[in-house]
Protein backbone atom coordinates (compact mmCIF):
# COMPACT_ATOMS: atom_id res chain seq x y z
CA UNK A 1 0.00 0.00 0.00
CA UNK A 2 1.36 3.35 -1.25
CA UNK A 3 -0.41 6.73 0.36
CA UNK A 4 1.49 10.10 -0.42
CA UNK A 5 3.71 11.85 1.29
CA UNK A 6 3.13 13.60 4.86
CA UNK A 7 2.98 17.08 3.52
CA UNK A 8 0.38 16.24 0.49
CA UNK A 9 -3.56 16.24 0.71
CA UNK A 10 -5.09 13.31 1.70
CA UNK A 11 -8.31 12.46 0.00
CA UNK A 12 -10.91 10.73 1.97
CA UNK A 13 -14.15 9.28 1.13
CA UNK A 14 -16.53 8.10 3.71
CA UNK A 15 -19.45 5.87 3.02
CA UNK A 16 -22.46 6.16 5.53
CA UNK A 17 -25.73 4.15 5.65
CA UNK A 18 -28.16 7.20 6.57
CA UNK A 19 -27.12 10.78 5.80
CA UNK A 20 -24.92 11.97 7.97
CA UNK A 21 -25.98 15.91 7.86
CA UNK A 22 -28.13 16.79 9.48
CA UNK A 23 -26.57 14.88 12.45
CA UNK A 24 -29.20 13.62 15.01
CA UNK A 25 -28.62 9.89 15.85
CA UNK A 26 -24.94 9.24 17.41
CA UNK A 27 -24.20 7.57 14.71
CA UNK A 28 -24.93 10.82 12.59
CA UNK A 29 -22.89 13.33 14.84
CA UNK A 30 -19.58 10.37 14.51
CA UNK A 31 -19.78 10.17 10.98
CA UNK A 32 -20.07 13.94 10.26
CA UNK A 33 -17.37 14.92 13.01
CA UNK A 34 -14.96 12.32 11.52
CA UNK A 35 -15.79 13.97 7.94
CA UNK A 36 -14.80 17.62 9.37
CA UNK A 37 -11.54 16.07 11.11
CA UNK A 38 -10.65 14.03 8.12
CA UNK A 39 -11.52 17.85 5.84
CA UNK A 40 -8.74 19.35 8.18
CA UNK A 41 -6.39 17.01 5.97
CA UNK A 42 -7.48 17.02 2.27
CA UNK A 43 -10.80 16.62 0.29
CA UNK A 44 -13.26 15.07 1.84
CA UNK A 45 -16.68 13.22 0.02
CA UNK A 46 -19.18 11.91 2.41
CA UNK A 47 -21.96 9.91 0.70
CA UNK A 48 -24.62 7.78 1.65
CA UNK A 49 -26.55 4.95 0.35
CA UNK A 50 -30.39 6.17 1.18
CA UNK A 51 -31.46 9.30 -0.21
CA UNK A 52 -30.10 12.62 1.06
CA UNK A 53 -32.69 15.58 1.84
CA UNK A 54 -30.24 18.38 2.76
CA UNK A 55 -26.93 19.62 1.44
CA UNK A 56 -24.38 19.59 3.72
CA UNK A 57 -23.26 23.21 5.19
CA UNK A 58 -19.59 22.53 4.98
CA UNK A 59 -17.87 23.49 1.52
CA UNK A 60 -14.83 21.78 2.41
CA UNK A 61 -16.69 18.52 2.30
CA UNK A 62 -18.70 17.03 -0.63
CA UNK A 63 -21.80 15.57 -0.21
CA UNK A 64 -23.06 12.78 -2.38
CA UNK A 65 -26.23 9.69 -2.17
CA UNK A 66 -26.04 6.52 -3.71
CA UNK A 67 -30.47 6.63 -3.81
CA UNK A 68 -32.57 8.74 -5.22
CA UNK A 69 -35.88 9.36 -3.39
CA UNK A 70 -38.77 7.41 -5.62
CA UNK A 71 -36.25 5.21 -7.90
CA UNK A 72 -37.78 2.01 -9.30
CA UNK A 73 -36.55 -0.69 -6.93
CA UNK A 74 -33.79 -2.13 -8.07
CA UNK A 75 -31.76 -5.86 -7.30
CA UNK A 76 -29.92 -5.94 -4.30
CA UNK A 77 -25.84 -6.68 -4.12
CA UNK A 78 -25.52 -10.48 -2.69
CA UNK A 79 -27.36 -11.85 0.23
CA UNK A 80 -29.04 -10.40 3.30
CA UNK A 81 -27.68 -12.52 5.62
CA UNK A 82 -28.63 -10.77 8.80
CA UNK A 83 -30.77 -8.00 10.17
CA UNK A 84 -27.09 -6.25 10.80
CA UNK A 85 -26.49 -5.78 7.19
CA UNK A 86 -28.12 -2.95 5.27
CA UNK A 87 -30.00 -4.27 2.10
CA UNK A 88 -27.48 -2.08 -1.09
CA UNK A 89 -29.14 -2.05 -4.66
CA UNK A 90 -26.91 -2.66 -7.20
CA UNK A 91 -27.44 0.36 -8.70
CA UNK A 92 -26.12 2.35 -5.46
CA UNK A 93 -23.02 0.17 -5.86
CA UNK A 94 -22.28 1.38 -9.39
CA UNK A 95 -23.06 4.79 -8.50
CA UNK A 96 -20.47 4.30 -5.80
CA UNK A 97 -17.73 2.50 -7.88
CA UNK A 98 -18.04 5.29 -10.65
CA UNK A 99 -18.07 8.15 -7.51
CA UNK A 100 -14.42 6.19 -6.20
CA UNK A 101 -12.98 6.44 -9.76
CA UNK A 102 -13.99 9.95 -10.16
CA UNK A 103 -13.03 11.59 -6.54
CA UNK A 104 -9.75 8.93 -6.38
CA UNK A 105 -9.47 8.79 -2.69
CA UNK A 106 -6.26 7.65 -0.89
CA UNK A 107 -8.78 6.74 1.82
CA UNK A 108 -12.13 4.76 1.71
CA UNK A 109 -14.00 5.03 5.56
CA UNK A 110 -16.87 2.61 5.67
CA UNK A 111 -19.33 3.28 8.65
CA UNK A 112 -20.18 -0.86 10.31
CA UNK A 113 -20.48 -3.94 9.73
CA UNK A 114 -23.84 -2.63 8.27
CA UNK A 115 -22.45 -2.07 5.14
CA UNK A 116 -20.34 -5.44 4.59
CA UNK A 117 -21.48 -5.96 1.32
CA UNK A 118 -19.48 -2.50 0.12
CA UNK A 119 -16.24 -3.56 1.70
CA UNK A 120 -15.10 -6.47 -0.97
CA UNK A 121 -15.98 -3.96 -4.05
CA UNK A 122 -14.22 -1.02 -2.43
CA UNK A 123 -10.91 -3.73 -2.07
CA UNK A 124 -9.95 -3.36 -5.33
CA UNK A 125 -10.51 0.13 -5.37
CA UNK A 126 -8.64 1.92 -2.62
CA UNK A 127 -5.24 2.06 -1.22
CA UNK A 128 -6.46 1.85 2.27
CA UNK A 129 -9.83 0.55 3.30
CA UNK A 130 -10.79 1.67 6.38
CA UNK A 131 -13.70 0.17 8.68
CA UNK A 132 -15.38 2.17 11.40
CA UNK A 133 -17.37 0.45 14.28
CA UNK A 134 -19.39 2.22 15.75
CA UNK A 135 -19.93 -0.49 18.03
CA UNK A 136 -18.57 -4.18 17.93
CA UNK A 137 -21.77 -5.55 17.43
CA UNK A 138 -21.65 -9.02 18.13
CA UNK A 139 -21.06 -7.56 21.24
CA UNK A 140 -24.13 -5.63 21.83
CA UNK A 141 -26.42 -7.81 20.25
CA UNK A 142 -25.25 -10.24 23.64
CA UNK A 143 -26.16 -7.09 25.73
CA UNK A 144 -29.65 -6.50 23.88
CA UNK A 145 -30.40 -10.47 24.64
CA UNK A 146 -29.49 -9.78 28.53
CA UNK A 147 -32.42 -6.63 28.11
CA UNK A 148 -34.70 -8.39 25.68
CA UNK A 149 -35.22 -11.38 27.74
CA UNK A 150 -39.03 -11.82 26.52
CA UNK A 151 -37.41 -13.23 23.30
CA UNK A 152 -36.34 -16.71 22.86
CA UNK A 153 -32.79 -17.66 23.40
CA UNK A 154 -32.48 -19.28 20.19
CA UNK A 155 -33.91 -16.54 18.24
CA UNK A 156 -31.33 -13.94 19.87
CA UNK A 157 -28.37 -16.17 20.45
CA UNK A 158 -28.16 -16.92 16.43
CA UNK A 159 -27.97 -13.48 14.73
CA UNK A 160 -25.27 -12.86 17.44
CA UNK A 161 -23.61 -16.10 15.92
CA UNK A 162 -23.86 -14.65 12.55
CA UNK A 163 -22.65 -11.41 13.35
CA UNK A 164 -19.50 -12.63 14.57
CA UNK A 165 -18.66 -14.53 11.80
CA UNK A 166 -19.23 -11.49 9.53
CA UNK A 167 -17.34 -9.23 11.81
CA UNK A 168 -13.77 -11.96 11.36
CA UNK A 169 -14.73 -11.32 7.31
CA UNK A 170 -14.88 -7.45 7.61
CA UNK A 171 -11.62 -7.34 9.78
CA UNK A 172 -10.08 -10.00 6.85
CA UNK A 173 -11.02 -7.12 4.16
CA UNK A 174 -9.40 -3.70 6.04
CA UNK A 175 -6.45 -2.07 6.07
CA UNK A 176 -7.52 -0.43 9.51
CA UNK A 177 -10.24 -0.64 12.01
CA UNK A 178 -11.47 2.23 13.96
CA UNK A 179 -13.10 1.84 17.22
CA UNK A 180 -14.73 3.98 20.24
CA UNK A 181 -13.03 2.51 23.28
CA UNK A 182 -9.76 0.76 24.37
CA UNK A 183 -12.44 -2.03 25.23
CA UNK A 184 -14.00 -2.00 22.11
CA UNK A 185 -10.54 -2.58 20.57
CA UNK A 186 -9.61 -5.53 22.90
CA UNK A 187 -13.06 -7.23 22.05
CA UNK A 188 -11.70 -7.10 18.38
CA UNK A 189 -8.10 -8.19 19.16
CA UNK A 190 -9.79 -11.17 20.96
CA UNK A 191 -12.11 -11.53 17.70
CA UNK A 192 -9.60 -11.26 14.85
CA UNK A 193 -7.40 -13.76 13.87
CA UNK A 194 -5.56 -11.19 11.45
CA UNK A 195 -3.40 -8.37 12.91
CA UNK A 196 -5.06 -5.16 11.10
CA UNK A 197 -4.20 -1.88 12.71
CA UNK A 198 -6.99 -1.32 15.20
CA UNK A 199 -7.42 2.55 15.99
CA UNK A 200 -9.48 3.87 18.95
CA UNK A 201 -11.05 7.05 17.30
CA UNK A 202 -13.32 8.01 20.40
CA UNK A 203 -16.95 9.72 20.02
CA UNK A 204 -16.19 13.45 20.47
CA UNK A 205 -18.28 15.81 22.26
CA UNK A 206 -21.98 16.27 20.36
CA UNK A 207 -22.46 19.68 18.50
CA UNK A 208 -19.13 20.93 20.06
CA UNK A 209 -19.36 24.59 18.80
CA UNK A 210 -22.35 25.22 20.40
CA UNK A 211 -21.08 24.10 24.04
CA UNK A 212 -19.65 26.63 26.68
CA UNK A 213 -16.14 25.73 26.52
CA UNK A 214 -16.04 27.80 29.76
CA UNK A 215 -17.71 25.87 33.00
CA UNK A 216 -21.17 27.50 32.87
CA UNK A 217 -22.77 28.59 36.10
CA UNK A 218 -24.97 25.91 38.02
CA UNK A 219 -29.01 26.86 37.44
CA UNK A 220 -30.66 28.02 40.18
CA UNK A 221 -33.46 25.95 41.93
CA UNK A 222 -36.66 28.70 41.13
CA UNK A 223 -38.01 25.70 39.22
CA UNK A 224 -37.34 23.15 41.31
CA UNK A 225 -34.26 21.02 42.45
CA UNK A 226 -32.88 18.84 41.31
CA UNK A 227 -34.09 19.22 37.87
CA UNK A 228 -33.09 15.63 36.42
CA UNK A 229 -32.22 15.08 32.70
CA UNK A 230 -32.08 12.12 30.14
CA UNK A 231 -31.66 12.64 26.67
CA UNK A 232 -31.84 9.94 24.10
CA UNK A 233 -33.65 7.83 21.42
CA UNK A 234 -36.70 7.00 23.35
CA UNK A 235 -37.23 4.51 21.06
CA UNK A 236 -34.22 2.36 21.37
CA UNK A 237 -34.88 -0.25 23.54
CA UNK A 238 -31.82 -0.26 25.78
CA UNK A 239 -32.80 3.57 26.55
CA UNK A 240 -36.61 2.38 26.98
CA UNK A 241 -35.77 0.06 29.52
CA UNK A 242 -33.14 3.19 31.48
CA UNK A 243 -36.40 5.64 31.50
CA UNK A 244 -38.57 2.81 32.89
CA UNK A 245 -36.37 2.42 35.65
CA UNK A 246 -35.71 6.21 36.30
CA UNK A 247 -39.45 7.11 36.66
CA UNK A 248 -40.74 4.34 38.05
CA UNK A 249 -37.35 3.31 40.72
CA UNK A 250 -34.83 5.93 40.94
CA UNK A 251 -37.09 8.88 40.45
CA UNK A 252 -39.72 8.05 43.85
CA UNK A 253 -36.50 6.90 45.55
CA UNK A 254 -35.00 10.26 45.16
CA UNK A 255 -38.24 12.43 45.75
CA UNK A 256 -38.55 10.90 49.12
CA UNK A 257 -35.45 13.41 50.29
CA UNK A 258 -36.08 15.88 48.01
CA UNK A 259 -39.56 15.62 47.07
CA UNK A 260 -39.36 18.93 44.68
CA UNK A 261 -37.21 16.41 42.29
CA UNK A 262 -38.39 16.46 38.73
CA UNK A 263 -37.31 13.98 35.31
CA UNK A 264 -37.42 15.26 32.34
CA UNK A 265 -37.40 13.09 29.58
CA UNK A 266 -36.15 13.96 25.87
CA UNK A 267 -35.06 12.73 22.50
CA UNK A 268 -36.42 11.25 19.09
CA UNK A 269 -39.32 9.01 18.60
CA UNK A 270 -40.43 7.75 22.20
CA UNK A 271 -42.85 4.26 22.60
CA UNK A 272 -46.07 4.42 23.81
CA UNK A 273 -44.43 2.72 27.53
CA UNK A 274 -42.49 6.28 27.53
CA UNK A 275 -45.03 8.56 26.53
CA UNK A 276 -47.02 6.72 29.08
CA UNK A 277 -44.31 8.01 31.85
CA UNK A 278 -45.46 11.74 31.38
CA UNK A 279 -48.50 10.40 33.50
CA UNK A 280 -46.21 9.78 36.62
CA UNK A 281 -45.54 12.23 39.71
CA UNK A 282 -42.42 14.27 38.43
CA UNK A 283 -41.91 12.82 35.38
CA UNK A 284 -41.98 15.35 31.94
CA UNK A 285 -41.29 14.25 28.36
CA UNK A 286 -39.63 16.62 25.77
CA UNK A 287 -40.51 14.83 22.07
CA UNK A 288 -38.28 15.69 19.34
CA UNK A 289 -37.03 18.54 21.07
CA UNK A 290 -35.55 21.55 18.33
CA UNK A 291 -32.36 21.82 20.50
CA UNK A 292 -31.09 20.38 23.74
CA UNK A 293 -29.05 23.34 24.99
CA UNK A 294 -32.09 24.84 26.82
CA UNK A 295 -32.68 21.24 28.70
CA UNK A 296 -29.11 21.15 29.38
CA UNK A 297 -28.68 24.51 30.78
CA UNK A 298 -31.67 24.12 33.15
CA UNK A 299 -30.19 20.78 34.63
CA UNK A 300 -29.13 19.93 37.77
CA UNK A 301 -28.25 16.22 37.13
CA UNK A 302 -28.25 13.74 34.41
CA UNK A 303 -28.80 10.08 35.21
CA UNK A 304 -28.22 7.05 32.55
CA UNK A 305 -29.39 3.63 34.28
CA UNK A 306 -28.43 2.02 31.07
CA UNK A 307 -28.31 -2.19 30.84
CA UNK A 308 -26.88 -2.26 27.48
CA UNK A 309 -25.85 -0.77 24.30
CA UNK A 310 -23.77 2.23 23.70
CA UNK A 311 -25.85 4.85 22.19
CA UNK A 312 -25.70 7.10 25.25
CA UNK A 313 -22.24 7.14 25.91
CA UNK A 314 -22.44 10.28 23.32
CA UNK A 315 -24.90 11.93 26.04
CA UNK A 316 -22.43 11.59 28.66
CA UNK A 317 -20.08 13.43 26.79
CA UNK A 318 -22.83 16.27 26.16
CA UNK A 319 -23.67 16.76 29.67
CA UNK A 320 -20.41 16.68 31.13
CA UNK A 321 -19.77 19.28 28.65
CA UNK A 322 -22.52 21.55 29.55
CA UNK A 323 -21.33 20.95 33.58
CA UNK A 324 -24.07 18.85 34.14
CA UNK A 325 -23.21 16.12 36.93
CA UNK A 326 -23.57 12.88 35.51
CA UNK A 327 -24.77 9.67 37.34
CA UNK A 328 -24.25 6.38 35.50
CA UNK A 329 -24.03 2.56 35.66
CA UNK A 330 -20.26 1.38 34.54
CA UNK A 331 -21.95 -0.23 31.32
CA UNK A 332 -23.02 3.47 30.09
CA UNK A 333 -20.25 5.19 31.07
CA UNK A 334 -17.95 2.43 29.49
CA UNK A 335 -14.70 3.28 27.38
CA UNK A 336 -14.77 6.72 28.69
CA UNK A 337 -12.49 5.70 31.23
CA UNK A 338 -13.89 8.52 33.47
CA UNK A 339 -12.93 8.53 36.91
CA UNK A 340 -15.55 7.14 39.45
CA UNK A 341 -16.38 9.63 42.61
CA UNK A 342 -14.60 12.38 40.72
CA UNK A 343 -15.53 13.21 37.57
CA UNK A 344 -19.12 11.31 37.43
CA UNK A 345 -20.87 8.93 40.22
CA UNK A 346 -21.07 5.02 38.91
CA UNK A 347 -23.57 2.37 40.63
CA UNK A 348 -25.41 -0.74 39.14
CA UNK A 349 -28.11 -0.50 41.47
CA UNK A 350 -31.59 2.02 41.09
CA UNK A 351 -30.66 1.72 44.89
CA UNK A 352 -27.18 2.89 44.33
CA UNK A 353 -27.87 5.82 41.96
CA UNK A 354 -30.94 7.44 43.96
CA UNK A 355 -29.15 7.89 46.96
CA UNK A 356 -25.64 8.62 45.34
CA UNK A 357 -28.01 11.66 43.83
CA UNK A 358 -29.51 12.71 46.76
CA UNK A 359 -26.17 12.87 48.26
CA UNK A 360 -24.69 14.77 45.22
CA UNK A 361 -27.82 17.23 45.64
CA UNK A 362 -27.22 17.86 49.41
CA UNK A 363 -23.49 18.51 49.00
CA UNK A 364 -22.96 21.67 47.35
CA UNK A 365 -19.05 21.67 46.97
CA UNK A 366 -18.91 18.09 46.29
CA UNK A 367 -20.85 18.74 43.22
CA UNK A 368 -18.91 21.94 42.36
CA UNK A 369 -15.65 20.33 42.56
CA UNK A 370 -17.52 16.99 40.14
CA UNK A 371 -18.49 19.39 37.62
CA UNK A 372 -15.11 21.32 37.53
CA UNK A 373 -13.32 17.88 37.05
CA UNK A 374 -15.62 16.70 34.51
CA UNK A 375 -16.24 19.59 32.51
CA UNK A 376 -12.27 19.70 31.82
CA UNK A 377 -11.79 16.46 31.39
CA UNK A 378 -14.37 16.44 28.55
CA UNK A 379 -13.03 19.05 26.81
CA UNK A 380 -9.61 17.97 26.90
CA UNK A 381 -9.92 14.31 25.65
CA UNK A 382 -12.74 14.47 23.92
CA UNK A 383 -13.29 17.87 22.71
CA UNK A 384 -12.02 18.87 18.57
CA UNK A 385 -8.73 18.66 19.22
CA UNK A 386 -8.57 15.18 20.79
CA UNK A 387 -10.42 13.82 17.76
CA UNK A 388 -8.88 15.82 14.93
CA UNK A 389 -5.68 13.92 16.33
CA UNK A 390 -7.41 10.77 16.54
CA UNK A 391 -8.22 10.86 13.30
CA UNK A 392 -4.77 12.05 12.16
CA UNK A 393 -3.63 8.81 13.39
CA UNK A 394 -6.52 6.61 12.14
CA UNK A 395 -5.82 7.79 9.06
CA UNK A 396 -2.13 6.90 9.22
CA UNK A 397 -0.58 10.14 8.97
CA UNK A 398 1.43 9.73 11.93
CA UNK A 399 3.13 6.69 10.93
CA UNK A 400 6.73 7.33 9.65
CA UNK A 401 6.90 6.59 5.84
CA UNK A 402 2.87 7.21 5.37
Amino acid sequence: MTLPALNAERRTLIVTHDPAYPPTSGADLRNHRNAEAAAEFGPVCLVSVRPRAVEAADPSIRSEALSIEGEARSGSVGWWRIRAEHRISRTALTRLETLVRDFRPDTVLVEGIGLFKLLRPLRALTKQLILDMHNVESDLAGQLRRVDAKRPAVATITPSLGIRRLERKALALADRVWVCSSQDRERLMALSRHTVPIDVVPNGIPHAGHSPETLPVEPGAGNGFPVILFIGHLGYPPNVDAVERLAGSILPRIRQALPAATLVLAGRKPKPAVQALAGLPGVDLVEDPESVAPLLSSAHLSIMPLAAGGGTRIKILEAMAWGVPVIATPLAAEGLDLVDKEELLLSDTDEGLADMAVGLCLDAKRRARQRVRAHQAVWTRFGPQAIRDAVRAGLGLDEAGA
